[in-house]
């Protein structure tokens, strides 16, 4: 059975055709239309039968006039010159009153009103579009809210506080849809929307990488997150892909549960053609090139696919070589995470220690972790809070946090009870007096310094392969030239002046025995070699050795961990591949145009034999692609050689001309753009899967987190947030129409007694 219309309960009666065999007098007024005027008499339109006649049409230029309530209707109108286009030129009167008293002519009449007029179906579907249009304003107000619980990861049972909290500030709501039910499914239709956006990026998207990495829930459940990065208006973009649990963590499981996601996203994304490389973590079920997750989607895609380690994650693993390989470098390591142990696991030690930096009128902090999510830069937090001067002006001589933490050892030393405590205090005490150890603290933190920088710009998300190699080639030489000298302005150059400012003071004021002070407390062991000019190996034996080997040890593992980065020979097809995008890098190209035309023939044939198939598939002209590379080197050369790598190929690849006259060879512009040069941004979605799926909601589903964590990551502000579409989109949705207004019976009784009910 059809659904019924408001419509169809008013229909006119003047829209029940007539039967043709009625009969009226004064049903017939052909005579008068087909009648022949008297000999020699002629007619004429008189105006005044307009005023008369209201349904009369006269057409001057023609000279006929016919009937605007029949022409509207000709098939009820039948036979009758009224109704024609044509019209009649029989102007009677006496035609016209019989025309106008024809049963025909009222039945069309009726029709004409009752369409020209507001009928009754209209005033309905007014009423439902204000209705309608109410009900969307309101359930916009409930997105909104649901979108702001999912957006700061709050849990779906703050949204019926959030509501009651608006209806105590004035704002009118109905009761309906005010549960946490509800918001969990107003935040399912909402991560819906921002997906299908993600599926279009995808499928328009002519080049892109995938990032894959694993971690285990709070419920024990073994999950994968997949992200894609493409070009987003000539900028890298990381999206999310899915967050899906893999029934087996082996490498086919893995690539079972990659095409699951991007199954989930959409059917028609093409992903699998427009792949061009795979970033990851150096697992071997990952990047195994036998029976790795790459291996098997080189299998399916093409032996193009190039892997990716993810930069900040060698750096994490150069580092850590180091520590294993260098004493010194692991003492240092060492006293960190003692220090921060023995404040982190007791509140009273801590508030000692800042009661004693009140006395010492220093800021005391919170000593931080050597091991964290940031990777290298919690080292580097962890040494430069240890090393914090004091006081307004930062001098040395102040007291610091140095001072506080080694008079508070010293404290825990004589009084601790705990025999670790005692002895890790007595531990660290010792280490803190001596004069080598405290120079090469200052080292490291120079070290550290540089290398956490590059460690930051790597785990950008919008992070460039040149800005990476640029970014590895600066801090070999920062670290080499540390070998030579103190770095210029660091920690381990103002600690020497200070200590040759004292010996001079000292000298000039006559003293024998020399002492050093580093923030208020005595130095001992090579503490005056430190304090003459110059460092010098007869001097400071045991400094000088350690930093000769830290920075030799450091060099050789940054060195090997990106060798396909720094170096030509390479066995590797993908890691030759990589290396020959340096073509693009501007700034390296040769100082003189005669030596540029020549520059990069080579890698470009490489890059054009490597990705031939991917880029056939888009269309790409090897042969323009040459001729459009040498003239896009000369206009570089003589244009924008000032530019950064994202100001010009973001320049390049979106604006015109730049963007059709260069189309080939940008082509591989824009697969050196989307290579996954750090996949931290892994990292980041499970960070978010632990601060949404926490203890008290492990039971969320695999789906549920998914929608959380895109929304929290990569949904607009709050401000920016538009909720009509999805709210449309709901509207659409259910087996049955919603009802925003909707009103149950009450769950309670009025109260009262049952006399003042009747």
């Amino acid at each position: 059975m059809s659904k019924r219309t408001i419509d169809s309960f008013f229909r006119p009666a003047a829209s029940v055709p007539v039967p043709e065999s009625t009969v009226s007098p004064l049903d017939d007024d052909a005579e008068s239309e087909v009648g022949v005027a008297k000999k020699g008499r002629t007619h004429h339109f008189r105006e005044d039968w307009l005023k008369e006649f209201s349904w009369l049409r006269y057409y001057k230029q023609s000279n006929y006039m016919n009937c605007e309530y029949c022409s509207s209707y000709p098939r009820t109108a039948g036979n009758t010159k009224f109704a024609d286009s044509t019209g009649t030129s029989q102007f009677k009167h006496n035609t016209l009153i019989k025309h106008n008293l024809s049963l025909k002519h009222r039945v069309c009449r009726d029709m004409f009103i009752n369409r020209k007029a507001t009928p009754l179906p209209v005033a309905f579907r007014r009423q439902m579009t204000v209705n309608q249009s109410a009900d969307e304003a309101e359930m916009m107000l409930k997105f909104n809210t649901a979108y702001f619980v999912a957006k700061v990861e709050l849990p779906f049972t703050k949204y019926k506080s959030q509501l009651d909290l608006q209806r105590k500030n004035g704002l009118k709501l109905n009761e309906t849809y005010n549960n946490d039910t509800a918001c969990a499914q107003f935040v399912g239709v909402i991560a819906d929307t921002l997906k299908g956006k993600t599926y279009t990026k995808i499928k328009d998207a002519p080049y892109l990488s995938i990032m894959i990495d694993g971690d285990t829930d709070v419920s024990t459940k073994e999950c994968k997150i997949i992200y894609a990065r493409i070009l987003n208006e000539g900028k890298p973009m990381n999206i999310l892909i899915g967050h899906i649990e893999v029934k087996h963590a082996h490498a086919q499981g893995v690539y079972d549960a990659t095409k699951e996601a991007f199954q989930h996203l959409g059917t028609e994304t093409g992903w699998l053609e427009k792949t061009v490389a795979m970033g990851a973590d150096g697992a071997a079920v990952n990047l195994g090139h036998k029976g790795g997750v790459i291996a098997l989607l080189q299998a399916e895609a093409g032996a193009f696919i190039v892997p990716f380690h993810c930069m900040p994650h060698r750096l994490e693993l150069a580092m850590l070589s180091v520590q294993r390989k260098i004493p010194m470098v692991d003492h240092v390591c060492n006293l960190l995470n003692m220090v921060w142990k023995t404040y982190h696991f007791s509140s009273k030690t801590m508030r000692e220690l800042r009661a004693l930096g009140e006395e010492l009128g220093v800021r005391v902090n919170v000593p931080g972790s050597v091991s964290g999510t940031r990777w290298l830069p919690h080292v580097n937090r962890a040494l430069q809070t240890l090393l914090k001067p004091g006081g307004k002006d930062k001098h040395l001589q102040n007291p610091g946090q140095f001072t506080a933490v080694y008079y508070h050892m010293e404290h825990l030393t004589a009084s601790s009870t705990n025999a670790d405590i005692a002895g890790r205090s007595r531990k660290v005490k010792k280490m803190m007096k001596d004069g080598s150890f405290v120079g090469f603290c200052h080292l490291l933190a120079d070290l550290f310094e540089a290398i956490s920088k590059f460690s930051f710009l790597l785990q950008r998300n919008d992070v460039i392969l040149p800005q990476a190699v640029n970014g590895i080639e600066n801090l070999l030489a920062t670290i080499e030239a540390m070998s030579v000298r103190c770095k210029p302005g660091g920690r381990l150059a103002e600690l020497l002046a200070d200590l040759q400012a004292q010996r001079r003071q000292q000298e000039g004021e006559g003293e024998t025995h020399l002492l050093y002070k580093f923030q208020g407390i005595t130095i001992k062991g090579e503490a005056a070699g430190l304090g003459k000019e110059g460092l010098s190996m007869a001097s400071t034996p045991k400094l000088q050795q350690a930093v000769r080997a830290t920075i030799d040890c450091t060099l050789l593992h940054l060195k090997q961990r990106f060798s396909s980065l720094l170096y030509e020979e390479s066995t590797s097809a993908s890691a030759k591949a990589v290396k020959s995008f340096k073509i693009f890098s501007h700034d390296s190209w040769p100082a003189e145009q005669r030596e540029l035309t020549d520059y990069g023939a080579e890698e470009l044939d490489f890059l054009l034999d490597h990705f031939s198939s991917v880029l056939t598939r888009n269309g790409y002209d090897f042969n323009l692609a040459r001729e459009e590379y040498q003239s896009m080197k000369t206009f570089i050369f003589r244009n924008y050689m000032d530019k950064s790598y994202h100001a010009l190929w973001g320049m390049m690849v979106t604006k015109l001309p730049f963007c059709s006259d260069y189309k080939n060879i940008l082509h591989l512009v824009h697969i050196m753009l989307v290579l996954p040069v750090s996949s931290a941004i892994c990292e980041r979605g499970f960070s978010a899967q632990k601060r949404i799926k926490s203890d008290v909601r492990g039971s969320l589903h695999v789906d549920t987190v998914e929608d959380l964590i895109r929304i929290s990551m990569e949904g607009p502000s709050l401000q920016e947030f538009d909720a009509k579409e999805a709210v449309q989109t709901w509207f659409s949705q259910g087996k049955r129409s919603r009802r925003p207004n909707y009103k149950g019976w009450p769950s309670e009784p009025p109260s009262g007694t049952q006399e003042d009910l009747l």
